[in-house]
């Protein structure tokens, strides 16, 4: 499966746009049964399955699902057909939906029907009942917007400091950052993992490897790889950067940098994990590549995230 057609990708209802990306219809089948890796990035993920339920390995079987900020790969099992809708979330979203703060889920994937029975009952009932993908997408809007608190915010501090973290992918100095929210880098290093889980160096790591990463998966999908010639994309044309391109291109020292990153948050090598991954190397995962709101605290949920449910 290639990126999806136009009408199964839509933004979210403009309430929604300051703390969800795109709503993303995935519906991915013809690849053998196995082991999908899911990969951490700098979003949340939201998932309302379609049929089958999501299975993560140690973690269960899920309809509706709520996955936080991770620094290691999860795992999940599929029979060679995946089909739902993935909303890639702000770390502020859960505040505003579910009076949860993304560090209650870091690390964790819970399912909506452990915070709300009622709610995820509600969600996974219309989304399944409906016919087409526009339907689907008003479903979701008709049931978040009932649950929509705006005023669940976060310090406007850790806002702003995670938006400038997005903004420049992961590339801004800690502490150039704690000086531009106007705090010590030892209080915003603590009041950021407070809210999000994990610290603003580790942010702007898992952002820098989620780029990197969504680069050599994209090229994979779109041209083939040449792993003799160290290719990104495979056809050995220029066409696509080298993996050292996409180090350069990321921030990374060198490959040897990008590599090191990719064994820490992927347990495994960008070509390794090409190899091992069918859904990732026919580049199936579906990248939202619309943001919305330039106020939100959320920054860019556009840069996290791909269909990988975690």
């Amino acid at each position: 499966m290639s990126a999806p057609d136009d009408d199964r990708i839509r933004a979210p209802h403009p309430r929604l746009r300051p703390y969800l990306g795109d709503y993303v219809g995935y519906d991915i089948s013809g690849v053998p049964a196995g082991t999908h890796l899911g990969l951490p990035s700098g979003a949340l993920t939201f998932i309302v399955t379609i049929g089958e339920p999501l299975r993560q390995v140690d973690a269960g079987r899920f309809d509706v699902l709520l996955a936080g900020l991770h620094l290691r790969p999860t795992r999940i099992r599929h029979n060679g057909t995946m089909t739902g809708i993935q909303i890639n979330v702000s770390p502020f979203a859960p505040r505003a939906l579910f009076a949860l703060t993304a560090a209650e889920l870091t690390h964790r994937t819970v399912g909506l029907d452990a915070v709300s029975r009622p709610l995820a009952a509600e969600l996974h009932d219309r989304v399944n009942a409906a016919a087409t993908w526009a339907d689907r997408f008003a479903a979701v809007d008709a049931v978040l917007l009932r649950v929509l608190s705006d005023d669940a915010s976060p310090r406007p501090e850790v806002g702003r400091a995670w938006t400038q973290i997005v903004r420049s992918r992961g590339r801004l100095p800690i502490g150039a950052l704690a000086e531009e929210v106007g705090w010590s880098r030892r209080h915003l290093s603590a009041r950021f993992r407070a809210e999000l889980g994990i610290g603003p160096k580790e942010a702007a790591r898992v952002i820098r490897f989620d780029r990197a990463r969504r680069m050599i998966a994209g090229n994979a999908g779109s041209t083939g790889r040449d792993e003799s010639a160290g290719r990104a994309d495979g056809a050995g044309n220029g066409a696509s950067p080298t993996l050292a391109e996409v180090a350069a291109a990321c921030g990374y020292a060198d490959q040897s940098h990008l590599d090191r990153d990719f064994a820490a948050f992927a347990g495994t090598s960008p070509t390794a994990w090409l190899r091992s991954d069918p859904v990732a190397a026919r580049g199936s995962s579906v990248e939202p590549t619309r943001s919305h709101s330039s106020k939100t605290p959320a920054g860019a949920v556009r840069e996290a995230g791909a269909i990988h449910p975690r």
